[in-house]
């Protein structure tokens, strides 16, 4: 069948990926077991050019951490990468220091480039009873009087420790003062209790306990107003004349249609 690339959605205020595709089918395509795949990076690599690729993450970041399906911040786990590992086919679990140029990297850079021009921000502490809020002294922004120093030092310990994708098993938990892991730490007398590094509030001079639990990431009100009123309509404009054909195994079949540059 055929299937618009992407739709104008009125309540999102911008243009959505696949809107009438049947989830059955969503479901098929390329490397569907991944639970972290993101069907329509991958379907668009095989289209676009890097340039086109590099615009469709910039894009994708301000859709996904600006406030859509009622949230305003989002976790910095695994999703936070879109499911970029699958254009790079690297293994899942991956690590993001590879020694070749990677989509990974580059998509990176690109969260780089929307926290320097002031479009999105980190965050390490939030309240949970206003959860529009993303505005806080605490901010990644606010950490170094040069906020290049402090992206450099939040993508290094963040990114490239993997940080965002820690487990159960890499959780470094206070007991009587003391560090331990789930597989070091002694049996708990009755009423005892440990703390949780993370899953709970982090500083920025503590990356050791950094997680995706506890690091979160938000469209400024300045990067929603660039995505409302340039990149959405711009990225609509580009791609609203654009089709694909797919098979009933989730197979591309072919692309109809132009790409409007």
């Amino acid at each position: 069948m055929k299937y618009k690339y992407i739709k104008w959605n009125k309540e999102e205020k911008c243009a959505i990926f696949f809107l009438d595709i049947d989830y059955s089918l969503w479901k098929k395509t390329q490397l569907k077991e991944n639970v972290y795949n993101n069907p329509s990076l991958i379907i668009s690599s095989f289209l676009i050019t890097k340039m086109d690729i590099l615009e469709l993450f910039e894009y994708y970041i301000l859709f996904i951490c600006g406030k859509s399906m009622g949230t305003s911040r989002w976790e910095c786990n695994n999703s936070i990468l879109l499911g970029t590992c699958n254009i790079d086919n690297l293994s899942n679990p991956f690590s993001l220091n590879t020694p070749k140029p990677t989509y990974i990297s580059e998509y990176i850079n690109i969260l780089g480039q929307l926290f320097l021009a002031g479009y999105i921000d980190f965050g390490s502490y939030c309240d949970e009873e206003d959860r529009n809020k993303i505005d806080y002294p605490s901010n990644l922004s606010y950490y170094k009087e040069d906020k290049y120093q402090a992206w450099i030092y939040f993508r290094d310990n963040f990114f490239y420790t993997d940080a965002f994708s820690k487990g159960y098993y890499d959780d470094i938990l206070i007991y009587k003062g003391k560090e331990y892991t789930a597989n070091t730490l002694p049996k708990l007398k009755k009423g005892e209790t440990i703390y949780s590094t993370m899953h709970s509030a982090a500083s920025w001079d503590m990356p050791r306990y950094w997680s995706g639990y506890n690091i979160w990431v938000a469209t400024t009100p300045k990067g929603t107003k660039y995505f409302n009123e340039i990149l959405a309509p711009k990225f609509y404009n580009k791609y609203k004349d654009l089709e694909v054909e797919i098979d009933d195994k989730g197979n591309i079949i072919r692309w109809i249609g132009k790409i409007n540059r």
